[in-house]
């Protein structure tokens, strides 16, 4: 019946993602130090002349608007790259996989420590007592000194178009996370023409997993483990959330992983969520992320012959129509937190508004969206924590990881530059 059609296609993709994850293993067993040579130089190059096969007019304008854009805000950028690469409590490149780009940094507040031994022994420990039906999580929590649970975990998935996503992206908004005491995981994923976004988010799902696995061992509260995704990362981030759902209801592959029910919310920053709906090919196609790219990037084929296929494999809202009627399924999704510019005009803000939409319609309790008036794709991630004072973003993000505690009122960010400069940055910006 429909139900065993459905068994077999999601057995499908997970023997798919399991013939990859060999694969990269095999890999590292002749690893030698010519292929890290072609790693550092071979593989930008490769992927280059690749990209520059897309390329287009406009593409190019795009460049020059996004280096214009840079560069007004550079003074602010060195600043956030000297915490990057000299703050201690910054642990860069850990890997989570196998695969290509299986990158994450670690941001930890005071109290909190990373050993890759001591996390490591700690996670068998705890599996070893799972096995044997005991629950690991007090004695782990007394050994990193924590009196009343951990610190709450952000797994952050930055966005760059599903082509120039960067984990670095997020250490502005994860900065100021930590200096609200949240320990925040940024997560690096294959981009296009590297990978596509069924290995994108095959990617994604691996880093939460590898989070979830560790966040008591890092002094994290697994209780409250939260994913941020913006814009391109909100899409992989949701995804990956609901394919984990049908695998784990399923017992396939990746279901032991980490459990969607496990995580105390998802939050999505100027997000797309039907890339199934035509008018949003259209618009990105206006917007200079053309049909040809697009439909490589989401399987559908360069001409988009596979599009009817591919494309509602992974959109969200068709996943969560197909979800609607499977038991055990929408039970197992976290509380959601949507946050969208109302004048953004590269996701357009009613992308949140359907999946929210989506989301009541197909049974899942707590949904809450939040709307920026004025506010571009770039504004809530980027210029307005650079301009300082109090960040709405961040805001909303706190106060709904803190859900059910005493409120309390975050103290305004400084300004990284003069209001000046961010303006015209702004006119600059090609999203």
């Amino acid at each position: 019946g429909e139900q065993s059609q459905r068994a077999s296609l999601i057995k499908g993709e997970q023997e798919s993602i399991s013939r990859t994850s060999m694969g990269a293993r095999e890999q590292l067993t002749w690893y030698t130090p010519l292929r890290k040579i072609w790693e550092i130089i071979g593989v930008p190059i490769w992927l280059t002349m690749r990209l520059l096969y897309h390329i287009r007019f406009n593409w190019l304008m795009k460049f020059f608007g996004l280096c214009g854009f840079a560069a007004f805000l550079s003074p602010a950028f060195l600043r956030i790259a000297w915490f990057y690469y000299t703050d201690r409590r910054v642990k860069r490149n850990l890997q989570y996989g196998s695969a290509p780009r299986n990158r994450l940094d670690l941001y930890l507040p005071p109290g909190c420590a990373f050993d890759m031994e001591r996390t490591e022994a700690a996670v068998r420990a705890a599996d070893a007592e799972t096995d044997a039906g005991r629950d690991p999580a007090p004695r782990e929590r007394h050994e990193n000194g924590g009196s009343g649970g951990g610190r709450p975990v952000i797994v952050f998935v930055t966005g760059g178009m599903w082509i120039i996503g960067y984990k670095a992206w997020g250490a502005l908004l994860a900065q100021s996370l930590m200096k609200q005491g949240f320990i925040v995981a940024s997560l690096d994923y294959r981009n296009f023409p590297q990978g596509t976004v069924g290995e994108m988010i095959q990617d994604v799902g691996c880093g939460i997993g590898w989070v979830v696995k560790r966040a008591v061992a890092l002094g994290g509260d697994p209780r409250r483990i939260v994913v941020v995704g913006q814009s391109a990362g909100a899409h992989l981030s949701a995804t990956a959330i609901l394919r984990q759902a049908e695998w784990e209801l399923s017992g396939y592959g990746l279901a032991s992983a980490w459990s969607p029910s496990s995580l105390a919310g998802f939050v999505g920053v100027s997000g797309v969520y039907s890339p199934d709906d035509q008018s949003l090919v259209d618009h990105f196609h206006r917007r200079g992320l053309h049909r040809e790219v697009f439909h490589s990037i989401m399987e559908a084929g360069y001409s988009g012959a596979r599009a009817e296929e591919a494309l509602p494999r992974a959109s969200p809202c068709a996943i969560l129509r197909d979800q609607a009627g499977v038991p055990g399924l929408i039970s197992r999704q976290p509380p959601v937190l949507l946050c969208h510019g109302s004048a953004d005009t590269s996701a357009p803000p009613s992308e949140s508004a359907k999946f929210a939409t989506a989301l009541r319609v197909a049974g899942v309790a707590e949904v809450t969206e939040k709307y920026y008036p004025g506010k571009t794709h770039t504004d809530p991630f980027v210029t307005d924590p650079i301009l300082g004072g109090h960040d709405a973003l961040l805001e909303d993000i706190v106060a709904f990881v803190r859900k059910g505690e005493r409120a309390l009122k975050l103290p305004a960010l400084p300004r990284l530059l003069p209001k000046l400069l961010v303006d015209i940055a702004r006119t600059m910006v090609p999203f």
